[in-house]
Formats: structure tokens, C-alpha cells, sequence
């Protein structure tokens, strides 16, 4: 079984930070223009933070597509080899 990736970790922690200051801010002793405000800032900071999280995973992504094509491209010339062996056995035999 796998372990948690670095993806998953940073998604988790987000979100527990998420709830946790949403909390804190629906629980502080401060007035509502201060909650708005506070409320703004903390979505616009989760916003920037969910936004390098997607970054992060569209690169992570695009570098094992480009893994898989390698590999694909791999076997593909391993076929062909074989295939042209084959064929100069079956002519010389």
C-alpha cells in the first residue's frame, strides 16, 4: 500500500487550516467589520494557497504524462526491433 504523497499532505493540511481558522474567526470576540475583514483575508490567502496547490499538481501531472509517453515510446522501438529480428530470421532461415 502507498503512502500519503506530498499532494495530499499539503491538501489536508489546508483544509484542517481552513477549518480551524474558520473557527477562530466565527468564535473571536471582535466586532463584525473586523470579522468581515478578517473573513476577506483569510479567503483571498486560501484562494492564493489553494491556487499553488493546483499548480503544484497540473506539474506533477504533466511530468508523469510525459514519463508514461517516454515509456510508451520505449516499448514501441523495443516492438519494432523485434519485429525487424523476426523478419530477417524468417527471410535467412
Amino acid at each position: 500500500m502507498r503512502g500519503i504523497s506530498k499532494t495530499q499532505v499539503a491538501g489536508l493540511f489546508l483544509t484542517g487550516a481552513a477549518v480551524g481558522a474558520a473557527a477562530a474567526l466565527l468564535f473571536a470576540p471582535k466586532s463584525g467589520a473586523q470579522t468581515r475583514k478578517d473573513i476577506r483575508k483569510f479567503s483571498k490567502e486560501t484562494v492564493d494557497q489553494l491556487g499553488d496547490l493546483q499548480s503544484d499538481i497540473r506539474e506533477q501531472i504533466s511530468e508523469r504524462y510525459d514519463q508514461v509517453i517516454d515509456v510508451f515510446e520505449n516499448v514501441k522501438e523495443y516492438v519494432e526491433d523485434g519485429k525487424n529480428k523476426i523478419q530477417k530470421l524468417v527471410k535467412v532461415g
